[in-house]
């Protein structure tokens, strides 16, 4: 088990580094395989495009496991830092960690986008946006409004990352 840890760190790592503050060639990695090929690529069309308008980086990653972590939320800030979401100087990264397995969501964010969005503010996206559809087996759906509204909200004035 150690091992295969080790083999997806390392995979992850490869994906963003070393060019940190250059554009990463993908934002999904969609390790359950729980979506289309159509879907991966509108996802990432959608985080490709917000992070040429602002900088900031979304990455959703999918699991079937938390990989040795305790629970879904430590696993995805082990693998938002192995990924490296976010530019460095701005730490201005996001990171959606999915599991249809599992039956887990989680929104994590970087130390520059938690001033402007808050712990509570992706709880409310989950519960109110990704849950429901959740429920109804919906599952591209959900990541999909939950995904824009991190976006959405992103990108109102003010809410610059710096």
């Amino acid at each position: 088990m150690r091992a295969a840890w080790i083999f997806f760190v390392l995979l992850l790592l490869l994906a963003f580094s070393p060019k940190k503050d250059q554009h990463p060639e993908h934002f999904v990695f969609d390790h359950e395989h729980a979506f289309s090929a159509d879907e991966v690529a509108r996802l990432d069309t959608l985080f490709r495009g917000h992070e040429f308008r602002t900088t900031n980086e979304i990455a959703l990653v999918t699991t079937t496991s938390y990989h040795g972590q305790p629970d879904l939320r430590s696993f995805a800030a082990t693998c938002g830092d192995s990924l490296g979401v976010g530019k460095k100087h701005k730490n201005n990264g996001v990171i959606i960690v999915f599991s249809k397995k599992l039956r887990e969501v989680f929104i994590a964010t970087g130390l520059g986008t938690e001033q402007v969005m808050s712990d509570a503010r992706c709880q409310g996206f989950i519960d109110s946006l990704m849950i429901p559809l959740f429920k109804e087996d919906m599952y591209f759906d959900g990541v999909w409004a939950g995904s824009c509204a991190i976006v959405n909200h992103l990108e109102l004035p003010g809410n610059e990352i710096r």
